[in-house]
């Protein structure tokens, strides 16, 4: 009662609050409201030159900064690092935009970059929901008022000056500042802002454009950041310049071409950047002496002559290559601890941090995972390509190893139409009917504890070809081979039972969406062939309908229903569904977090003929979480769930859970019930450390 009174008493305040911005112009604010509407047409494949400059300071630093995805390059050595990039943004939309590096010059040993997740601060987006992708909630958008407060003041010629602040409490998905706006159109001429996120702190000053496309995106923006972790402390500036008058062919694609740089640079470069790349010339032996610039031409041949005559030409010092460092550290090291990507036109290579937090979770049921993931591409066109996606993983918990290997060539994209080979395993999966065969022809009374005759491991090949028969309609059908062997062959053969059993099953599946509002409806068919008496004989039907509703300021409403039989059940081995499985790899907030049971016994998944399933989930930015004192404002979103289940021989059983994300760790907490009574409680966590870097 007291939590529900307090939810109520914060909601009348903010709505007292809104309805009585006294100080606020509320003509004004509409039209600054309405500004995007009335200009997003404008945007769409619009592309613009921009150009970048970036200064790094290292001011403290340890050898945790190594651990931190795309730090490596700057825990060692020297403490101050420039960066500058030359390039196109191509818009589809106004949150939606290609940005192409063509010309790249830096001071970071081997030409690499640093903080890739400032990238995303280069282009502000003001006028929607979320200011960076999808997070930071935007002031300028009606939506988002509630979690601000506003005055205005008049200035003159037709300007009006906008403060903003977080209504109730700090959070990092919320901004404080000030704003000159336009008042006859709406249109923001300049913002400063100041906030946090992701362990990054950020003050901006963003200079708009005029008019057309160039109004909804900054024609100067320059920002100071922070960044501190584990005794380590970063700063940066950095200035992004945009609608720069030359345009590069999209041929060009080079790195440390400073001649190329110094011709296109919109902007001077400041006098503590040119301290950086003098002192990186020096170290390299780029750096041309003065008194050889200031002499006359002819001096210069003359003494060069006079050199070669009268002294043989020194040599350059040698530099000292610590070839140990460079195998042990800056290959191994470097590769251990972040993700390795190469590129081409053609297509890319990326493999996953060896030692990554973020691919680390733990569940009460299922105990702590870990997995490593590589990704490959190659294009032969435009309209056909071929990918390799696998992952290894293992479950300390049950002691598995899991590994998938999904070869997906696509041959016509715009059909979506493709053949995808996978080799696998999946969870292990039980059987009680061994066990209940064997008690039956060797009696009750036998001992079978600890034996693990009803546990068999599960290896399969899947080949499915898929393609879109029109907008609402895709078809994918194909071929599924399992091989199950049983963990303890010698009892197996000891009770004359066999360790092998095989499947072989043409399947078939339906997709059908109406419309793109509308629920997302899946039928799934599989029959197992009869080979011999070591293939198994089966049907198998389900049905799924999946929804997910985007609401106001990014909330999001999950839900799913669905349900599966078998129609033939042959000797009764294995329950094996498509759509309702346990995971024993799960991922983070934004892989399986709302979509299965966190409770379930594994077993429970493999012993039912049928199952009857619904899930529901709402997922929003600020909900309760946020007014937590001290570690509220490090809250990002927030989850609660709904679960329900019926299967064979178990009473209705539920889960209730409510979860969040914040820049460390996802963390959920769960309830079941069996018949509305109190069964269990755990949790899920998942890190989340540097997931967006």
């Amino acid at each position: 009662m007291k939590r529900l009174l307090l939810t109520i008493l914060i909601t009348l305040a903010m709505t007292t609050s809104v309805s009585g911005e006294s100080q606020v112009d509320s003509l004004v604010m509409n039209r600054m409201y309405g500004f995007l509407q009335r200009n997003v047409d404008k945007i769409q494949d619009y592309t613009t030159n921009v150009y970048s400059k970036h200064i790094y300071q290292v001011h403290q630093r340890n050898a945790s900064l190594m651990a931190i995805p795309s730090m490596y390059s700057i825990s060692h050595g020297q403490r101050a690092f420039v960066a500058e990039q030359y390039g196109k943004f191509t818009f589809k939309g106004v949150n939606d935009y290609e940005n192409k590096r063509q010309v790249y010059c830096t001071t970071i040993p081997r030409n690499r970059r640093t903080m890739s997740v400032l990238m995303t601060y280069l282009a502000p987006n003001f006028y929607d929901v979320t200011i960076y992708d999808d997070h930071v909630l935007s002031p300028f958008c009606r939506e988002n008022r509630i979690y601000y407060k506003f005055k205005t003041v008049p200035l003159a010629n037709h300007k009006v000056r906008l403060y903003f602040r977080p209504r109730l409490v700090k959070n990092t998905q919320l901004v404080t500042g000030k704003a000159i706006i336009d008042e006859r159109t709406g249109r923001i001429d300049q913002v400063e802002m100041e906030g946090e996120y992701d362990m990054i702190r950020f003050q901006t000053l963003a200079m708009m454009g005029d008019e057309g496309a160039r109004a909804l995106l900054p024609k100067i923006c320059q920002t100071s950041i922070s960044f501190k972790f584990a005794g380590n402390h970063i700063t940066s500036q950095f200035e992004a310049v945009f609608d720069c008058p030359i345009t590069l062919a999209d041929s060009i694609d080079v790195k440390g071409d400073r001649v190329l740089m110094d011709s296109i640079r919109p902007i001077s470069l400041s006098a503590e950047e040119l301290m950086v790349w003098e002192d990186y010339d020096r170290r390299h032996g780029l750096l041309v002496e003065e008194e050889e610039v200031e002499e006359e031409p002819d001096t210069v041949l003359v003494t060069q002559a006079w050199v070669k005559e009268e002294e043989p030409a020194q040599e350059p010092p040698t530099r000292h290559h610590n070839y140990l460092k460079e195998i042990g550290w800056d290959l191994i090291g470097e590769n251990l601890l972040h993700s390795i990507r190469t590129e081409s036109e053609r297509g890319y290579l990326k493999l996953s941090p060896i030692l990554d937090p973020q691919y680390v979770s733990y569940s009460k049921s299922k105990g702590f995972s870990y997995r490593i993931k590589l990704g490959a591409r190659y294009k032969f066109n435009e309209n056909s390509w071929i990918n390799f996606n696998p992952y290894v993983g293992y479950n300390f918990k049950f002691r598995e190893f899991y590994y998938k290997a999904p070869i997906h060539y696509y041959y016509n994209s715009k059909l979506d139409a493709g053949v995808e080979l996978i080799f696998g395993n999946d969870n292990r999966i039980g059987s009680s009917t061994i066990v209940d065969q064997i008690k039956k022809e060797y009696g009750t009374d036998i001992n079978l504890d600890g034996k693990q005759l009803d546990l068999f491991d599960d290896n399969y090949i899947r080949c499915l070809h898929h393609i879109q028969v029109n907008k609402q309609m895709r078809l994918e059908t194909g071929m599924v081979f399992h091989h199950r062997h049983s963990l303890n062959a010698a009892e197996m053969v000891k009770y004359g039972k066999e360790r092998h059993y095989f499947s072989m099953a043409p399947s078939m599946s339906i997709k059908w969406q109406p419309t793109k509002k509308a629920p997302m409806f899946t039928i799934d068919y599989e029959r197992g062939l009869k080979l011999n008496k070591s293939y198994l004989n089966y049907e198998r039907w389900e049905a799924d309908a999946s929804f997910v509703q985007r609401l106001c300021r990014t909330q999001q409403l999950n839900a799913r229903v669905g349900g599966g039989l078998y129609t033939e059940r042959g000797n009764d081995l294995f329950m094996d569904f498509a759509n309702f499985r346990d995971n024993n790899l799960p991922g983070g907030w934004d892989d399986d977090f709302a979509g299965n049971f966190q409770l379930l016994s594994s077993r429970l998944y493999n012993e039912s003929k049928y199952y009857i399933r619904g899930n529901l989930s709402f997922e929003t930015p600020l909900m309760i979480g946020f007014l937590t004192p001290l570690v509220g404002r490090y809250v990002e979103r927030e989850r609660v769930y709904v679960s329900s289940l019926s299967i064979d021989n178990t009473r209705l059983y539920s889960e209730l859970g409510y979860g969040f994300t914040c820049r460390v760790f996802s963390l959920g907490f769960f309830t079941s019930f069996l018949d509305y009574k109190y069964q269990d409680m755990g949790c899920k966590f998942t890190f989340e450390l540097f997931n967006r870097w």
